[in-house]
């Protein structure tokens, strides 16, 4: 039974949506995590009292980690659930990308998402129970241009999952993946800049409907949950028919992504932007 859990980057897009699904879906008590307290606080506000509990602070930090894992390991019976959800991009032409920037995000997609895996497998492991869903993404198994560093921390996390699947088989400790597609967040618009928000380009489907996709996946086996029928759809295409789909992604993405970069960013110009 699934009873405490643990969310990172609850304030926005399918982290908030994640705190409130189960917690209101799952009744379950959620320690809810992000660099924003106003918007922790402001959710859990809006739910149950008591049954959200916030903490502040930037995952990107070594020591905020291990201060965050030691409030989860607190709960009465320890963390049941960890979902691993808090993700940065930054879209850029890679060969001049701040590698700061880089950093940046390669800290929080992925060294802290192994980090509090890897604190969350000890505890679980001892108990014998326990899930840890990573919410990864359709590009970690497709490319996209102008998204290097994301699509790269991405691949390496399902990496991890397949690899973790393997060492925890027989524990009673699951390890899975989510992967969404495009997704209606805040998310977009930060990677790329605030004109994001009136472009013309896909929006990405509602944050209600991938969550519930999410969450039903806590009751099924499997290592790659793809939580909608356009996710399923995508990596199916790019599994079973490569070469239409690179050619149909490589046009999509240089012209419709490019362009949206550049109307939030008017010096993006790399060279093979069309």
């Amino acid at each position: 039974m699934l009873r405490h859990a643990l969310v990172t980057g609850a304030s926005s897009g399918l982290g908030r949506e994640l705190v409130r699904q189960l917690v209101l879906d799952r009744g379950m008590t959620v320690l809810a995590t992000a660099r924003r307290l106003d918007r922790l606080e402001s959710l859990a506000a809006g739910l149950p009292e008591g049954r959200v509990v916030v903490v502040d602070g930037d995952l990107a930090d070594p020591e905020f980690r291990a201060r965050l894992w030691e409030r989860a390991d607190a709960f009465p019976g320890g963390i049941d659930l960890l979902v691993n959800n808090a993700g940065l991009g930054h879209y850029d032409d890679f060969a001049e990308q701040d590698p700061e920037d880089l950093r940046r995000v390669i800290e929080v997609n992925l060294m802290a998402l192994m980090d509090l895996t890897q604190k969350a497998v000890r505890a679980m492991r001892g108990r014998g129970s326990g899930q840890i869903v990573q919410v990864s993404s359709v590009l970690g198994f497709v490319g996209l241009p102008y998204a290097a560093a994301y699509v790269a921390s991405k691949h390496a996390v399902n990496g991890l999952v397949k690899c973790l699947r393997y060492e925890l088989r027989g524990t009673g400790v699951r390890v899975w993946a989510a992967c969404p597609g495009r997704t209606e967040s805040e998310f977009t618009a930060v990677a790329i800049g605030p004109v994001a928000s009136s472009s013309p380009g896909p929006k990405g489907e509602p944050t209600a409907k991938v969550v519930r996709g999410i969450v039903r996946g806590l009751d099924r086996r499997g290592g790659f949950l793809m939580p909608t029928a356009t996710a399923r759809a995508v990596v199916a295409l790019a599994h079973w028919l490569p070469g239409p789909f690179d050619w149909a992604m490589g046009r999509w993405s240089r012209g419709v992504f490019g362009r949206e970069i550049r109307r939030a960013r008017p010096g993006f110009n790399p060279p093979s932007l069309p």
